[in-house]
């Protein structure tokens, strides 16, 4: 053998065969799955430590154990995300109670969303930069990565609005007779959008109805546009079907949901506040530019299309916010995928008109790796919520004499979590007050039993005398105010008054106090309790009424005033 040749040098037969951009692409790809597979190790690492969520422990709890058709029909809750709720359902049944069953079904939404995605990359994009960028991206968003390790529908959404995606490009690429797997996978899609969240039905409509403009060929008639299309148009009138039947079947649970969640708009500028806000938290700030940038170089070539389907989307997501009253940031989060996809088809095709491109290629890929490793964590850690195990074993240590006024959402928490200290650390905080402590925002919660939203007021009246963290790292901020007994004859307009009470006062006069005060600590204490803690902003109260009635209690009920 001539002593020149690759062999004699030592290099691997099957690696000598392989031509230079198949062995980069082979690269590209195994960096890719590595940079998943890690990412995936850390969700598996923070389901099993991190503390649950309201909304995660308010879905074990209050659905787990009811019927497949209840989950269905009972919409008008936001805990609810079906799918979501019937994986959780299934897993408990064959697996322990923990932290981890809970949360796999949105684990495997995640692992399923990085499996479409490499498959849509590898068949729809050419340059190995763009494919290794758009699957970087996506699997760094901060708000993605923490719904893949919390048990709530957004990560399968995510997945199935970008399946739905996936499906309508492909069905546009391959000739008519060979479509009718992309229609099926198109139908299952929008059904499990819809399902993941109620929300889905939005996405459907708009990346559908936007593909269709793009590009079905209505020159050529209905007749040729049925012919080419059949498939998918039998699976949308399936889907209209369904939709018809779970959305109309439950209309006005719908509405009663919608009627109490979300935000309305009252001026220009606090909608555009909302949008940016939103796109902010989601990453889909950057995205609409790049999209438009990138519509306006191909506005020749087909790919522009793709820049107008992903960014016409989220333009009319946001629209629709101002009829179906805007909901959080996460409601917009599964067009993250969909859009950035739209970014690397469009940046594909031009590093393909122009090869200059490509040499800056891989230290661009680098620095945009860079930049989102960066923020990812960040936006991950503000997309959760705070670690309220944490929180509390700080608050537990302050003086007994400090009384603590949790939210309603903290205190389901925590008796979740401490059902054996929460109670009797609170009963105690309860027998001599002198100051009270407020987390979370400056406000006392308290819920009235003859009408059911929640107030939240801001001790009026008043100025914390100490206020900061609870825990360093944790963004829970704590509010302290000094708390004194009434005064006789004290004008009480404008203060904030908390009544304690004991099982020793009647039952008339309990009564009494719940339905003219309102409750505070509702989600733990009611009428029933041994003890309850009553709260007022003090509008018309009359102080010596107020005395008279302590008086007559021998003890079992006193007043105090938030003071400075």
């Amino acid at each position: 053998m001539h002593p020149g040749s690759p062999s004699s040098s030592g290099e691997h037969p099957a690696r000598r065969r392989l031509p230079h951009d198949a062995r980069r692409r082979n690269l590209v790809l195994l960096a890719c799955i590595l940079l998943f597979a890690l990412l995936t190790a850390i969700r598996v690492l923070n389901i099993w430590s991190n503390t649950p969520e309201y909304d995660e422990l308010w879905t074990v709890q209050h659905y787990r154990d009811l019927p497949i058709p209840t989950v269905l029909s009972d919409v008008s809750t936001p805990n609810n995300h079906v799918l979501n709720t019937l994986g959780i359902k299934f897993f408990l049944s064959v697996l322990p109670h923990h932290n981890f069953t809970v949360r796999l079904t949105a684990l495997l939404g995640f692992c399923g969303l990085f499996v479409i995605l490499l498959r849509a990359v590898l068949l729809l994009l050419k340059n190995d930069a763009a494919r290794c960028a758009v699957l970087t991206v996506v699997l760094l968003n901060g708000m993605l990565l923490h719904y893949a390790e919390t048990a709530r529908g957004y990560s399968l959404q995510s997945f199935f609005v970008f399946g739905l995606l996936f499906s309508l490009l492909c069905f546009q690429f391959r000739p008519p007779e060979n479509r009718t797997f992309n229609a099926v996978m198109w139908l299952l899609c929008a059904a499990g959008a819809c399902l993941s969240v109620s929300s889905g039905v939005l996405f459907v409509v708009f990346l559908t109805g936007l593909w269709g403009l793009l590009y079905l060929p209505f020159r050529d008639g209905v007749r040729n546009v049925w012919q080419n299309n059949r498939p998918l148009i039998l699976a949308g009138a399936v889907w209209c079907v369904f939709v018809l039947a779970w959305y109309g079947g439950n209309y006005s649970r719908f509405s009663a949901g919608r009627a109490m969640f979300g935000d309305s708009f009252s001026s220009l500028s606090q909608y555009l506040a909302y949008c940016f806000g939103t796109a902010r938290d989601t990453g889909l700030v950057w995205t609409l530019p790049c999209l438009a940038v990138c519509g306006g170089l191909l506005r020749n070539r087909p790919q522009w299309r793709i820049c107008a389907l992903t960014g016409g989307a989220v333009v009319l997501m946001y629209f629709s916010a101002l009829i179906t009253k805007g909901g959080p940031a996460r409601v917009y989060l599964p067009l993250f995928a969909p859009a950035v996809f739209g970014i690397g088809m469009a940046a594909d095709a031009l590093m393909t008109d122009f090869p200059k491109f490509r040499r800056f290629s891989l230290w661009f890929l680098l620095a945009l790796a860079a930049v989102c490793i960066f923020f990812s964590d960040g936006d991950r850690r503000r997309a959760a919520s705070p670690d309220l195990a944490a929180v509390f074993r700080e608050v537990v240590k302050t003086d007994s004499h400090v009384f603590v006024s949790y939210k309603s959402t903290d205190l389901y928490v925590l008796r979740m979590l401490f059902p054996e200290t929460i109670l009797p650390d609170n009963y105690e905080r309860q027998g001599n007050p002198e100051m009270l402590l407020l987390l979370h925002d400056d406000r006392i919660s308290a819920v009235h039993v003859g009408n059911p939203p929640v107030e939240e007021f801001v001790p009026p009246g008043a100025t914390p005398v100490e206020s900061g963290f609870v825990v360093p790292g944790e963004d829970v901020q704590f509010w302290l105010y000094r708390l004194r007994p009434l005064r006789p004859g004290e004008n009480l307009d404008g203060k904030a008054v908390l009544c304690f009470t004991d099982e020793t006062i009647p039952d008339d006069m309990k009564h009494r106090l719940v339905d003219n005060l309102g409750v505070v600590n509702s989600m733990i204490f009611s009428p029933e309790t041994p003890r309850i803690c009553y709260g007022t902003p003090g509008t018309g109260l009359d102080a010596d009424a107020l005395l008279r009635m302590q008086a007559a209690t021998s003890g079992g009920l006193f007043f105090r005033v938030v003071s400075d």
